[in-house]
């Protein structure tokens, strides 16, 4: 829930990847400030998706990751 405001999962499996639909922030802004200010990479697909890759994390980090892509798109609405 508290990530909402800022973007909606699509439905996926437990494949690799995982893309969200940003409601606010462009995908490619959001992805350069996320490797720039958090030093998290992510795919911009389109203007309002991203791709995220599971393979790249440990699963205790998969919170973080997505507290990071909140932050940014918070910092980007700001």
């Amino acid at each position: 829930p508290k990530y909402e405001k800022a973007f909606t999962p699509y439905p996926f499996n437990s494949g690799y990847f995982m893309c969200v639909q940003l409601k606010e922030a462009n995908a490619e802004k959001l992805r350069v400030h996320l490797l720039e200010k958090y030093g998290v990479g992510v795919i911009a697909l389109g203007e309002k998706n991203i791709r995220v890759a599971f393979s790249c994390l440990e699963e205790e980090d998969i919170q973080t990751l997505f507290d990071c892509i909140l932050d940014a798109a918070n910092d980007l609405s700001s």
